[in-house]
Parts: structure tokens; C-alpha cells; sequence
């Protein structure tokens, strides 16, 4: 189905604009009537490859929580889609509930029709409207949706402003180096040469890597960027090179352990979300684990899942894919003893916070002190090699 931009006239003689799926222009009219609007003039886009547009995640909290509001007040579910539509200042968005609107207006089930949008509402998303749609607890889903993205949106951003700072520090310190191999050191070298001073091994080290980075520098900037889209490439195309990858990420000292808890804190969020909503533990496992990005965990996950289905209480499975602590499975299997799954879990994801905040500052405060000595180390050595000569000579004199 085509998307058209189309230039309209409202109730109130304004003019409108916007983007509109349709199946033809007879169509387009159709629906845009339908909404209020007098078509005046409209023309058929292409959507092009990797630009289809984003919604923000503040909008997106934003919809979750005006629905919540009119479906709580009563408000039916085709007019509150209408007024989340009208209101919301997301032109993406906008253009998005116009085309659900239409679907729920056709016969589809909310939950389809946003499943006609997957760059705007995840399959994690539509589970979640599907779920309310069986329960007929939309208000509770919208809630919960919220409640998720709001944790989620915080767990982002802590993760890039501690992040922020080292990502600077280390793209200052590879400016420093180059410049100081290609222009300063060059320089000092051909002066400490040229006086004909005793050259000890650092400064002659010095040297070379300095006549490196001017003769290859190309290859010593080209090499790691080819390296990493080289990885990038093979991790989206090939499936066995992405789970080993991921095996080999979780495994290392301290990164490792702040991908497991990130993702782990993810998925016990979620999975609360969905068991709280009233979904069997199941179909709740099914689709939380799409909210865990490392594919080994994911694995875990789906393993447990099967367990369970054969029977196997849920802590024993939990217990048996060897990746949550102790200290969680207790928790779960409180829950399960006292029939209280609903505190037990809360108890989980209050764990996980504590535990990711604990990661996340653990390592930004190991890699902000390692590339401050790194880059002192390189100033030592540059300082060393170029001044060591000149000291030694000037020592050597006699006045």
C-alpha cells in the first residue's frame, strides 16, 4: 500500500498536511474525508531504503499514556486513536494512528493493525496490546507499556552519559597521538639528529613509530575501521558468527558482566510487565525474551521455556540455564511458594536496578582512570625520548 502526502483543509478552513497510506487516490479522498478533511492537492511518496523514520521515545511514552487515560475514562477505542492521533506533535506518529485508525475502523483488531507498523510498534509492543486485547485490560497495558519504555529510556540514557565521557577522552587522546607522531616528533627527531646526540632505544622507538604513522597512516587508521565494519557485516549476516560473538562478549572481566546484567535486568522488567498484565508464564517467557539482545542469554531463555512446558517449575528452570544469581532465583522461588508472584517479582527488577547502576559506574570508573594513564604514559614517553638526548648532552658539558 502506497503512502501519499497530501495538503487538506480541516473543519476549520486550516490548512493540513501529512502522510497517509491509501490503496489509490479514490481511496486517499476516502479517508481523508472520513477524518474531517477536504483534499486539495496530494502526491504518491517513496519511501526510501533506511530513511522510513523514527518516533522518539518520549513520543512514544507520551501516546502509551494519553490512551491509558481515555480508554481508563471510558472514552471508545476508535475515538481515543483519534484523539492520540490529533494530539500528539510526532508528524511519523501521526501519520502512523491515521493509518491504524483506518485499519480499526476496517474490521482489524488494534493489536493487527499496529502490527502493520513494526518500525513504530515492536513485536514486543503488539504482544503486549495483544495480551490486553484477551484480558480486556487496555488501560493496564498502556500502563504497563509506559512503565517499560520510561525504565527503558533510563537505562539508555545513564548507559550513554557514563559512556559520553570516556568515548570524548578516547577520541582526544588518538587526536593527541596523531598529531604528535605526524608533526611534533618529526620535528624534535631531525633537531636531536641533525646535533649529532647519543639516540638511546626509547627515543629510536619513538622514532619509528613516528615514521609509521607518517608513511602508514592509512592503514593504521583504515585497519580498525575496516575491521569493525567488517564485524558489524558479519554479525547482522551470519547467525553462528553473532551467537559466538555474543558468547565471547559476556564472557570477558567487566564488559561482560554489564552486557549480562543490562540484559537480564531487560528481560525480568518485561517479563514482570507481561505476568502482572495477566499472561500465563509461558507466553509471557515467549515474549520478553525478544527484549534481550545477546543471543546466548536469549538462548537460555527459550531453553527455560521448554522446560516449563514439560513441566518444570519455573525457579528450576530459571536455576538450570546457569545465568541468574542466587539471590534471584530465591526470589522467584518466594513468589511461587506464597503465590505472590507479583512482589517477588517486583523484589527482582528492584535487584537488577541496583545491580546495573552498580555495573554501569563500576565500569566508566575503570575505563576513565585506564585512558588518562594511557594518554599520561604516551606524553611520558614522547617527552622522555625527545628531552632524555638533549639532557644527556647538556650533563656532558663542561663550563
Amino acid at each position: 500500500m502506497p503512502n501519499y502526502k497530501y495538503y487538506a483543509m480541516n473543519d476549520l478552513g486550516r490548512k493540513v498536511s501529512g502522510v497517509v497510506m491509501a490503496d489509490n487516490e479514490v481511496d486517499l479522498e476516502s479517508r481523508l474525508e472520513q477524518i474531517g478533511l477536504e483534499v486539495l492537492d496530494f502526491r504518491e511518496v517513496k519511501e526510501k531504503k533506511g530513511r522510513g523514520g523514527r518516533v522518539k521515545m518520549q513520543d512514544m511514552i507520551v501516546f502509551c499514556l494519553h490512551m491509558e487515560q481515555l480508554i481508563k475514562a471510558g472514552v471508545p477505542l476508535l475515538d481515543s486513536i483519534a484523539d492520540v492521533r490529533d494530539s500528539t506533535e510526532s508528524a511519523k506518529l501521526k501519520d502512523t494512528m491515521t493509518s491504524v485508525y483506518e485499519s480499526v475502523k476496517g474490521g482489524e483488531t488494534f493489536s493487527q493493525a499496529l502490527s502493520k507498523h513494526p518500525k513504530v510498534f515492536d513485536n514486543v509492543f503488539t504482544g503486549l496490546i495483544a495480551a490486553g486485547e484477551k484480558t480486556g485490560d487496555f488501560s493496564g497495558s498502556f500502563s504497563h507499556l509506559s512503565e517499560h519504555m520510561k525504565w527503558t529510556n533510563d537505562i539508555q540514557r545513564k548507559v550513554k552519559k557514563a559512556m559520553g565521557y570516556p568515548i570524548v577522552l578516547l577520541l582526544l587522546m588518538s587526536g593527541v597521538i596523531a598529531v604528535l607522531m605526524v608533526f611534533v616528533v618529526p620535528k624534535l627527531i631531525d633537531f636531536i639528529t641533525s646535533q649529532g646526540f647519543d639516540i638511546p632505544i626509547h627515543t629510536r622507538a619513538l622514532m619509528a613509530t613516528s615514521a609509521a604513522f607518517v608513511d602508514y597512516w592509512y592503514l593504521i587508521f583504515g585497519i580498525p575501521i575496516l575491521i569493525a565494519v567488517s564485524l558489524v557485516a558479519m554479525y547482522k549476516s551470519s547467525e553462528s558468527f553473532a551467537y559466538s560473538f555474543d558468547a565471547m562478549m559476556i564472557k570477558l572481566p567487566v564488559i561482560g558482566i554489564v552486557i549480562r546484567k543490562i540484559n537480564m535486568a531487560r528481560f525480568t522488567h518485561f517479563f514482570a510487565v507481561m505476568f502482572n498484565s495477566g499472561i500465563d508464564i509461558l507466553e509471557s517467557l515467549e515474549t520478553a525474551k525478544n527484549v534481550v539482545g545477546n543471543r546466548v542469554l536469549k538462548q537460555s531463555i527459550v531453553t527455560a521455556s521448554r522446560t516449563i512446558a514439560d513441566g518444570t517449575p519455573l525457579t528450576t528452570a530459571l536455576r538450570m540455564t546457569n545465568q541468574f544469581p542466587n539471590l534471584v532465583i530465591r526470589m522467584f522461588k518466594v513468589g511461587e511458594d506464597s503465590g505472590n508472584m507479583h512482589d517477588a517479582l517486583e523484589n527482582v527488577i528492584y535487584f537488577y536496578n541496583r545491580e546495573v547502576n552498580d555495573a554501569v559506574d563500576k565500569l566508566v570508573g575503570m575505563i576513565q582512570p585506564t585512558l588518562t594513564i594511557v594518554l599520561g604514559c604516551m606524553i611520558f614517553w614522547v617527552v622522555s625520548a625527545v628531552f632524555g638526548p638533549l639532557y644527556q648532552s647538556f650533563s656532558k658539558m663542561k663550563f
